[in-house]
């Protein structure tokens, strides 16, 4: 026989408030001794059975709220048990909540798969020394790297690499090798 709302409450009001041990509370209601026990330790919710929610009609809400509600412990009231009963939700289901181990898509959407595009190897145009004389001059007129190289339509990289290699005094052969070899010039 499973024990009503009001059964569960006149068993932990005998309990608590008249002090009655189990066997006492037992002999006055007329009801087992393993449901007693159960009522007075908060763990009770055979007379749910019927009224659990679905796993799959769990809002994000209701899954945020037992995170932080649940406290394990003797002395806390906020136990699977517990929150079990105030949220119709199942006491294993609030268990696999807690600790992580719960899924549906209301609470845990499955993140879209992105399809990554092979970036293309950006091929630019060859640099001459004509180029490197014009960056040169650029540069000393306080003309940032980016508009440098869009004036001489290569990658911003390649423009500083060459600016970068000037600075160190390389001679324009080297630089033209370095820079048309590493940024793969056509």
């Amino acid at each position: 026989m499973t024990l009503s709302i009001t059964d569960i409450q006149h068993i932990n009001a005998l309990a608590h408030k008249h002090f009655k041990n189990n066997e006492e509370i037992a002999a006055e209601t007329g009801h087992a001794l393993t449901d007693i026990d159960a009522v007075i330790r908060g763990v009770y919710v055979d007379d749910l059975a019927d009224q659990w929610k679905d796993d799959d009609d769990i809002t994000l809400a209701e899954y945020n709220a037992i995170r932080s509600r649940y406290k394990p412990g003797k002395l806390h009231r906020d136990t699977e048990f517990m929150i079990a009963r105030d949220m119709l939700i199942r006491p294993e289901t609030v268990l696999a909540i807690a600790h992580s181990r719960f899924s549906n898509a209301h609470t845990h959407p499955m993140p879209k798969a992105v399809k990554a595009k092979p970036e293309k190897p950006q091929t630019m145009r060859r640099l001459s020394s004509a180029d490197l004389d014009e960056a040169h001059k650029l540069e000393r007129f306080g003309w940032p790297v980016a508009e440098i190289a869009g004036r001489l339509e290569i990658p911003v990289e390649a423009a500083a690499q060459a600016l970068r290699l000037m600075r160190n005094r390389w001679g324009y052969p080297d630089i033209l090798e370095d820079v048309n070899t590493r940024y793969g010039a056509k």
